[in-house]
């Protein structure tokens, strides 16, 4: 009798150790753990970006693969599924005519920001009120990198209030922000191409220049933009970025703490610290259970 039990029991035990040692086929298909994320060189989209990737992989347990590229080649990317997410895309104006190109190919993962705006901004002390004002003048425009959206919105305006006489300089952002600041201490004029949430506002006293024809729109959604089919390969990335949602005074406080610190990457970390509460609600549930392997 006591053979029988312990031949029993050891079946038991070689039982529950095979099943220990194997993935679970059949219950949950393993997730992948690679994620790719492409972004431009402006603040924000930097600031986003660092903020998902450390999130992800300290807080999800994904590696997290990032490329650096322009706006166009940001969607191209996403659409051919190159990159799994661009988590910068302003919509349904500033970006449009790139959704449109690919817009069978791209998903809207969620909004992570819903007051965002683009438009002509000046200092606070500027004599121009609104893009009827630069009419008949020589002043000149500093922009960023040509294709970016925010440049062909420019374009349009200066054909729509007929500026003939007014010039477009494409720079950098770094370069449009340092001859902005430089102008501003002297007090002089100087326009840009601007945008908001940027760190600028939490610097200077600015104001966008009124756009009578709504040339540049209404407030537009910054969305998280996903490659078609990312629902089925990686469901928990698509839940993280359909919570990332920012208000006005976070995103700001995030562009603003990024910039302020020597890396990127130590800026956000450091606003990680301080907004501990949000950062639960976007990652509750999502890390995966670490199984012993016997």
């Amino acid at each position: 009798m006591r053979v029988q039990f312990r031949i029993i029991l050891l079946s038991l035990l070689s039982v529950f150790l095979l099943n220990a040692c194997s993935a679970p086929s059949s219950q949950e298909p393993r997730q992948e753990r690679m994620v790719k994320l492409v972004y431009t060189d402006w603040s924000e989209a930097v600031a986003l970006t660092t903020l998902a990737q450390i999130l992800l992989e300290d807080r999800m347990d994904f590696d997290v693969q990032t490329k650096l590229t322009d706006v166009e080649s940001a969607y191209a990317e996403v659409a051919r599924g190159e990159a799994d997410v661009f988590a910068d895309a302003w919509l349904p104006e500033t970006h449009g005519h790139y959704l449109e190109a690919y817009a069978d190919s791209i998903e809207q993962l969620g909004i992570i920001y819903p007051d965002a705006r683009t438009g002509l901004l000046v200092p606070a002390y500027s004599r121009y009120h609104s893009l009827e004002d630069l009419k008949g003048t020589d002043v000149t425009i500093i922009g960023i990198e040509a294709e970016a959206g925010v440049m062909y919105q420019a374009r349009y305006a200066m054909q729509q209030y007929m500026l003939e006489t007014v010039q477009l300089k494409n720079l950098s952002e770094q370069e449009m922000v340092r001859l902005f600041t430089e102008a501003y201490k002297r007090r002089e004029e100087v326009i840009i191409t601007g945008w908001e949430p940027h760190g600028l506002f939490a610097r200077f006293d600015i104001r966008f220049l009124d756009d009578p024809l709504k040339v540049f729109g209404e407030k537009e959604n910054i969305y998280a933009l996903g490659t078609r089919g990312l629902e089925d390969r990686l469901p928990d990335v698509v839940r993280f970025f359909e919570r990332m949602q920012l208000s006005e005074k976070q995103i700001n406080s995030l562009i603003d703490a990024m910039t302020g610190e020597a890396s990127p990457e130590d800026g956000v970390r450091e606003w990680i610290s301080k907004h501990d509460y949000i950062i639960n609600q976007w990652v509750k549930n999502l890390k995966p259970d670490r199984k012993k392997i016997m």
